[in-house]
């Protein structure tokens, strides 16, 4: 299995949710790389994600099929890895080829049906003492002050880091931490006054911070995505003001809802 992500965050969430189901796949960081691996290596399946920087994925996904009508081998089975729900963006997948579609943030269930409609549930379902999923600690109520963060997504994190537990969590927030310097490139952008940049740079943060519950920085970043991308607007001042001081909200939110000290929060 190839999972492909430009995301170091997404990439660990992947490869985590995997792991529950046994599974232990091969990752590439862009579409040429997806591309190249796909043509080199079979793969039962692709969970490819849209955005990536080089060839996005789903450029990277017609440029398979055309290597596969070319050379007749078989139909590899592609799935987007998207946080577009709605709007134009929601239907890229279906024109680039590809056979299916999982939205982020998703739980192991979710992967789970997902890969059982094109690989063989032998792969695809645990079995043995790791199939036992923990239970789950019971999401706390979302005060006003936890606003930043989305208790289900929380727990569905909690309850994917399996027996690794507080490791797993400590490295995905280090991981989001460390690429939250995402938000440079986005003032880079609008500084630029380069909006066809801005889209993509609000597109990497939204898709890190819906895969570790930061449902609240996540909407904003879509506001200026979508408005970037459909209608060439630069964000204001005050709209990358209010991103970053969420987004510093949201990473002292993730610290002390994980109970994590500082230093074991940085990237590995």
């Amino acid at each position: 299995m190839l999972v492909a992500d430009d995301s170091a965050v997404n990439r660990e969430v992947a490869c985590e949710a995997l792991a529950r189901l046994g599974i232990t796949p091969t990752t590439v960081e862009n579409g040429q790389q997806a591309f190249d691996a796909v043509r080199t290596t079979e793969f039962d399946i692709v969970l490819m994600d849209g955005s990536m920087p080089v060839v996005d994925g789903f450029q990277a996904t017609r440029l398979i099929r055309e290597h596969e009508a070319a050379t007749g081998g078989r139909r590899t089975p592609v799935v987007a890895l998207t946080a577009h729900v709605v709007g134009a963006g929601a239907e890229l997948w279906r024109e680039a080829g590809m056979d299916g579609v999982l939205h982020k943030p998703f739980t192991v269930a979710k992967l789970a049906e997902c890969l059982s409609q094109w690989i063989a549930p032998s792969k695809a379902v645990p079995k043995g003492p790791k199939a036992a999923a923990p239970a789950a600690r019971a999401a706390e109520p979302v005060s006003a002050e936890d606003a930043l963060l989305d208790a289900e997504n929380l727990a569905q994190l909690e309850a994917m880091a399996g027996s690794s537990g507080g490791e797993f969590i400590a490295r995905v927030v280090g991981l989001y931490v460390d690429h939250a310097k995402a938000l440079d490139e986005l003032c880079a952008a609008i500084e630029a006054a380069d909006a066809e940049r801005v889209a993509p740079a609000a597109h990497s943060l939204k898709s890190m911070s819906l895969n570790i519950g930061a449902s609240a920085l996540a909407r904003r970043l879509a506001e200026m995505e979508t408005a970037a991308r459909q209608r060439g607007e630069l964000p204001s001042e005050e709209a990358v003001a209010a991103v970053a001081g969420f987004l510093s909200q949201t990473i002292s939110a993730l610290r002390d809802h994980f109970r994590l000290p500082e230093s074991a929060a940085k990237a590995a």
